[in-house]
């Protein structure tokens, strides 16, 4: 028998290439590709038209923002990979290395937050409150506060801080999950802890009325005690792929099975995309149930048929193009809305001026941002997350 040879250690990327997120699940990264459009395209329609006065078409301008639920994509697959993470310590080594787990979440997405975050305090002026609220983002409490422009420095934050909150509380939960003595019990619990935060917006919902549309928005879209569901949806869904990935993925072969889930998910994809179907009155109450409940359930049944098939879309959306972005799509979620603020809305400007209409304006800023975009996050991943990805391997050694 032929000797045995040592296992040839992975070359390190040199200084200018990507340090590429993981490939475990590889269609993950094409959809946090669509997630991150759609969340750019949102910013860039809320932007002209409410902040600017730009002049969009009224019909388009409601379109761009039916579609929010980028962001609830980003919060469940944070769930689905952090729970697969520490199921697998869990099964590996029966705990979940908590040292390991918080030095890799700390120097993933601390320094770059800081960078940004400081750069924008020292290169403008901020207002008293801004000021006064400065501290809040600086412990990831940003939404804990009032997310008014005047307010607070960067708003869109509010996400970054809600997943902070969940990497500090989601060991507790993973201890509570591993003393019960049953999957069923598991799983109640987590179902038990999703309808809750539905609970909750009801609860706020009625409590509060009559809203505007505004005020809802901020009291429910943005809260740790009313999102937090989109999160455990990841978690019951990394359970779920985690104990019975081999059973649903036989099951899924039949395609009338893979109707039981994607119909359902089509007709949740339409409701969030036709929110004014039961009539103008009850848009508020879809709202309620959309931010959280209707998202989740919808990204659930896809994902579930993205993790156990080996079809045209899972394929298409496993393209390597598409891990290069991802790897990229945390700095483009800090830098965009400065990038947008401060280059893309005086050039839209410029252009609205000389009369270029806005169907031209619209898809050149968004094509325009995002390139920006994913440039800066390009200089700040090989200047600020390698190098801190680096001094995490030497700390956890």
């Amino acid at each position: 028998m032929a000797p045995l040879t040592p296992a040839t250690p992975k070359a390190r990327p040199g200084f200018f290439e990507l340090e590429l997120l993981d490939n475990r699940y590889p269609a993950l990264h094409g959809l946090r590709v669509v997630a991150i459009l759609t969340v750019i395209q949102f910013h860039v329609t809320w932007i002209f038209g409410f902040e600017q006065g730009l002049t969009l078409d009224p019909t388009f301008s409601a379109r761009s923002l039916t579609v929010f639920f980028g962001m609830d994509l980003f919060f469940m697959l944070s769930g689905f990979l952090i729970g697969s993470i520490l199921l697998r310590s869990l099964e590996t080594s029966g705990t979940q290395q908590l040292r390991r787990f918080y030095l890799r979440r700390i120097f993933r997405t601390f320094p770059s937050y800081y960078l940004v975050l400081t750069v924008l305090v020292v290169a403008f002026p901020l207002t008293a409150t801004q000021l006064t609220n400065l501290k809040w983002e600086y412990v990831y409490g940003t939404n804990f506060v009032d997310l008014n422009r005047d307010h607070i420095v960067m708003f869109w934050g509010w996400s970054l801080a809600l997943e902070e909150q969940f990497y500090l509380t989601v060991p507790a939960l993973f201890w509570v999950l591993h003393r019960l003595t049953s999957d069923r019990a598991r799983i109640g619990l987590l179902v038990a802890l999703w309808l809750a935060a539905l609970a909750i917006r009801l609860g706020l919902y009625v409590h509060g009325r009559p809203w505007d549309d505004l005020s809802l928005y901020g009291a429910l879209y943005f809260r740790t005690w009313t999102r937090f569901d989109t999160l455990i949806a990841g978690i019951l869904l990394a359970f779920v792929h985690q104990r019975w990935r081999e059973p649903l993925t036989a099951w899924l072969t039949t395609p009338s099975h893979r109707a039981m889930l994607a119909v359902p998910a089509f007709g949740l994809t339409w409701l969030l995309l036709e929110p004014w179907t039961f009539g103008p009155d009850t848009v508020q109450l879809v709202h309620v149930f959309a931010w959280g409940s209707i998202t989740t359930a919808m990204y659930f049944a896809y994902l579930v048929l993205l993790l156990h098939g080996e079809g045209a879309i899972s394929r298409a959306l496993s393209h390597p193009l598409f891990q290069r972005i991802a790897t990229l799509g945390y700095g483009v979620y800090l830098v965009h809305i400065p990038l947008c603020d401060h280059l893309i809305v005086p050039a839209a400007h410029w252009l609205d001026g000389r009369h270029v209409p806005m169907w031209v304006v619209w898809p050149a800023a968004l094509a325009s941002l995002s390139a920006l975009s994913l440039g800066v996050a390009y200089l700040l991943h090989v200047f600020v997350e390698k190098p801190s990805l680096r001094l995490r391997e030497w700390l956890a050694a």
